[in-house]
C-alpha cells in the first residue's frame, strides 16, 4: 500500500514540475496575450522602437 502512495506522490510532483515548466515557457514566448515575437525578431524590435503605433 505504501508503494501506491509513493507512486501517487511522485506522479503529482512530476505533473507540478511539468506545469511549472509549461508556464515558464509560455511566459517567455510572449504570454497568453499573443504579444510575443512568434519567431519574428524584427517584429519585436519594431514594437520596442515605436510603442505608440501598437496602441492605434
Amino acid at each position: 500500500m505504501n508503494m501506491l502512495t509513493l507512486r501517487g506522490i511522485i506522479t503529482l510532483v512530476i505533473l507540478a514540475v511539468l506545469f511549472a515548466l509549461a508556464v515558464v515557457w509560455i511566459s517567455r514566448q510572449g504570454g497568453w496575450k499573443g504579444e510575443g515575437c512568434s519567431g519574428n525578431c524584427a517584429s519585436c524590435h519594431s514594437h520596442c522602437e515605436d510603442p505608440d503605433a501598437k496602441k492605434k
